[in-house]
């Protein structure tokens, strides 16, 4: 499936999550048992409530990562956010790899994602949490929309060819 786009409708927002992004999340699945977290953040084109993910970004050297969690180095993503914004890009939330077959967020990844969404200076109605687990997508992947209000919704994940049938 990586060489398709994966969309899904999440809340106010419909979404299209480029190959490229794809590629990064199955290169960071924790396929064995010794396997560390990844994560990084979500780059999209925005139109409106229409966001086209065309980048996710890959873990950094000074992350913090471990079995089973994930600390990024928030000024290298900052850095990255600046980056990214020069090429006309928003930054649109952050991803990250679960130990687990289908992904669901923590406490700790839902107080995470909605102290960003608090705390940042941005014009979106809110930001995107993907968890990559060890199944295949869509099953494997976990999609939530986290508004500026702290509540948030889940998406339901299917291939852009299914979508045009």
């Amino acid at each position: 499936m990586s060489d398709d786009a994966v969309n899904l409708t999440i809340g106010p927002i419909c979404l299209q999550i480029c190959p490229d992004a794809i590629a990064t999340f199955t290169k960071h699945r924790q396929r064995c048992f010794f396997s560390r977290e990844s994560g990084g953040q979500l780059f999209a084109r925005v139109r409106g409530n229409n966001w086209e993910i065309v980048a996710a970004t890959g873990p950094k050297t000074r992350d913090s990562r471990s079995r089973f969690g994930f600390r990024p180095h928030r000024p290298s993503e900052q850095e990255e956010i600046f980056e990214y914004h020069r090429l006309g890009y928003d930054y649109v939330g952050d991803w990250h790899t679960h130990p687990q077959d289908v992904p669901h967020p923590s406490p700790d990844d839902l107080e995470s994602i909605r102290n960003l969404v608090r705390e940042s200076i941005h014009h979106l109605p809110g930001f995107l949490l993907m968890i990559v687990g060890r199944d295949r997508f869509p099953k494997g992947l976990w999609c939530s929309f986290h508004s500026l209000d702290g509540s948030f919704v889940s998406g339901t994940v299917e291939p852009a060819a299914a979508k045009r049938r």
